[in-house]
């Protein structure tokens, strides 16, 4: 008995599917010179800070709230005051609230300042939290300037938790330079203004803290 048309369609196909697959899966690996995707980490480095206070507390910092295009592992640059776009062939490794929240977790944890620096995540009892709301993430040209800027931009808010109290509010800006505003000159701009914030951050939340201990 011959076989049918239908089942030798069917044969013909299995024996060519992995010859078919074959350069769409190549396809999926970048294995030439030039990366698809470039995948970009800040890292920050504060000094020791050994003339600040150092509590018997803990800390928990929240993921800064931000708005939709902001809540993104895509790098953010705004050529004009009025339009915000993003960088092409590269991300961060985490969207930026999530990767600013790791920042100020490694940074502020560093030097012994608090008993602990965790997430709220961690599920681990603080005597502190540090709620945040993310402003800006980018790398902007104004109008003032012919040159890039790396801006960060948060809001501030140290929360009391036993006694669900708010102690202070407050924003915080910094900017460095980023020259033409390409990668190889935005991710170092990027690091400068998250060092120089977090380090004003830190400063903040320990006094604040240690005033609101102080006064209870």
């Amino acid at each position: 008995m011959s076989p049918s048309p239908i089942t030798t369609t069917a044969h013909r196909m299995a024996a060519l599917l992995p010859w078919l697959l074959a350069p769409l899966l190549a396809g999926c690996v970048s294995l030439g010179d030039k990366p698809v995707l470039t995948v970009y980490a800040p890292q920050v480095a504060l000094p020791a800070g050994e003339d600040l206070p150092r509590l018997d507390a803990s800390l928990a910092i929240a993921e800064p709230n931000a708005s939709t295009l902001l809540d993104s592992n895509r790098i953010a640059v705004r050529p004009e005051p009025s339009r915000l776009q993003v960088y092409a062939g590269a991300v961060w490794a985490d969207a930026a609230p999530a990767l600013v929240q790791a920042v100020l977790v490694d940074a502020l944890g560093e030097g012994e300042h608090f008993r602990a620096v965790v997430r709220p995540s961690d599920n681990v009892g603080t005597e502190y939290l540090l709620r945040l709301d993310l402003r800006h993430f980018e790398v902007a040209f104004p109008e003032s300037r012919k040159a890039g800027v790396a801006q960060v931009e948060l809001q501030a808010t140290l929360v009391e938790q036993r006694r669900q109290r708010v102690l202070a509010s407050r924003r915080f800006r910094a900017e460095a330079p980023a020259g033409r505003g390409r990668l190889p000159e935005a991710v170092p701009a990027f690091e400068a203004a998250l060092s120089e914030l977090a380090g004003e951050l830190r400063v903040w939340v320990l006094e604040t803290a240690q005033a609101g201990s102080s006064g209870r």
